[in-house]
């Protein structure tokens, strides 16, 4: 089946990481493209991430955590 990796984005130039704040998209649950699948933080920002496809996702990381720059965030299976 084919899926869709979900990596840290690079919100700024200057950032190497960022905290995911909140998941919108619960594991296991169905993200719908183009909606909001999480936010995430810097020091300079905050932003809703949204799904690049629908399908099920699965998180590979926890909300609360700061990650670095391409960091696997979850993997959306895409039906």
């Amino acid at each position: 089946m084919p899926h869709n990796e979900i990596r840290m984005p690079k919100p700024g130039d200057a950032i190497t990481e960022a905290e995911l704040t909140q998941i919108h998209v619960a594991d296991g649950e169905r993200a719908v493209e183009g909606e909001p699948l999480y936010e995430l933080a810097t020091d300079k920002v905050e932003m809703d991430v949204e799904a690049p496809a629908s399908g099920v996702v699965t998180w590979k990381v926890d909300a609360g955590g700061t990650y670095p720059v391409g960091e696997l965030l979850a993997v959306i299976e895409v039906a």
